[in-house]
């Protein structure tokens, strides 16, 4: 006999389930499916930079020394690892923090949710640059934030973001990715930092600094200075993914002690902490300064030689009908084609051609610029390049013979 099973009936929803949005580089992904595309969407670390022997090594050392690495950790993260992230925060900072101001997270992205849930109500304001990171963006709406977004890295910017402030009573973050950011791959001066956390202190607000990409400049002078030391409202994020693995799925963040306490606590409901085993290799990983100085070298080399083969080709075949600038490090070439361009409807074609990308609209948080769109060269080899922009332009060229007609 055949059982019948019925629907089950479940309860309704949570009301924020409704601000939930599909990922937009998850979609492209998803659409590419084949290896036959070449892929300039997503931007993930290259395999080719991955410490796999080390991370051999050095977990095979720890088991075989200390088998209680495979038990519960410490919620907060590894006194040992949360030390040396302090240590190494002046450098970026200026400003010298205790490790118990450190609290270790699933990746910068867990860190950000952390502190959406403790400062964000409904309706509460979340100032943005515009262009601003997806996956922040996503995050904010979920949370029913109102997200404003201003040009914070251009020339006008901060005058914008002060009236904005004045104007907007229940601010309670600003968020910017300071050093080769995700999308642009610009980066904030030192003064104009120092005057985003004076901005937030003045109006009692946090400023956050998502930084997951400050090592990876490609030469000396593309490091950003460190800013003067910021005040007790700005709040950093990081990560290991992008220098060592992101399989690791370790980041941290830095907050005044009664927000880090209050992190704390919203972790430990969410996960009792990351784990043990991982922090462990990473910090013995990242203590050894030859290595941590040879894993940067490489990973710097691969994504410099990467993006100098997209710029060059990105050049040669666009001359000026594509306006873009060239990083100084991170990931990412952000450009712009000619008004009326459509470049959610040009990835269609470029698709066809079998190169991927991310087109511009889902970075902004309103009235976006639908001729931008994001350029990985993280994931591409070198040698790649010239046919995956050959590609780009004659779905290009194909897509204006089209609006023509």
């Amino acid at each position: 006999m055949t059982s019948v099973h019925t629907p089950a009936r479940l309860p309704a929803l949570a009301e924020r389930t409704g601000h939930l949005a599909d990922s937009a580089i998850g979609a492209v992904l998803r659409l590419t499916g084949t290896s036959d595309v070449i892929p300039l969407a997503a931007g993930s670390p290259a395999p080719e930079t991955f410490c796999s022997q080390e991370f051999t090594e050095v977990t095979t050392r720890l088991l075989k020394r200390d088998p209680a690495a495979l038990q519960y950790g410490d919620a907060s993260g590894l006194p040992a690892l949360r030390s040396w992230i302090a240590a190494q925060v002046p450098t970026a900072t200026g400003r010298s923090y205790e490790a118990d101001r450190v609290l270790l997270t699933h990746g910068s992205q867990q860190a950000l949710d952390l502190l959406c849930k403790a400062l964000l109500d409904p309706g509460d304001v979340v100032v943005v640059d515009r262009p601003s990171y997806l996956g922040a963006l996503q995050v904010f709406r979920l949370f029913q934030a109102r997200v404003v977004d201003v040009p914070i890295s251009s020339d006008h910017g901060l005058e914008r973001l002060g009236e904005v402030l004045a104007s907007e009573p229940r601010t309670k973050m600003i968020y910017v990715v300071p050093a080769f950011a995700n999308p642009t791959g610009t980066s904030l001066t030192a003064p104009r930092r120092e005057r985003l956390s004076e901005l937030a202190e003045r109006y009692e607000c946090v400023l956050v600094e998502d930084d997951p990409y400050r090592e990876l400049g490609y030469d000396p002078a593309a490091l950003p200075r460190p800013a003067a030391p910021p005040s007790e409202n700005t709040v950093r994020m990081g990560s290991f993914s992008k220098v060592l693995f992101p399989g690791a799925r370790l980041g941290y963040v830095i907050a005044p002690p009664s927000l880090i306490d209050v992190l704390m606590k919203f972790k430990q409901a969410a996960d009792l902490g990351n784990s043990h085993l991982l922090q462990q290799v990473v910090h013995d990983l990242v203590q050894d300064s030859t290595f941590l100085a040879a894993q940067l070298d490489r990973a710097r080399g691969v994504y410099r030689e990467r993006r100098d083969a997209l710029v060059s080709a990105l050049a040669g075949a666009f001359g000026s009908v594509l306006d873009f600038e060239v990083p100084c490090g991170g990931f990412f070439v952000w450009g712009r084609f000619p008004q009326g361009t459509d470049t959610a409807r040009l990835l269609t074609a470029a698709l066809k051609e079998g190169v991927s990308y991310v087109p511009g609209t889902d970075f902004y948080a309103t009235d976006p610029d639908r001729a931008t769109l994001r350029l990985s060269f993280s994931c591409a080899r070198a040698e790649d390049m010239p046919e995956a922009v050959e590609r780009l332009a004659r779905a290009w060229h194909d897509s204006s013979e089209d609006r023509r007609e």
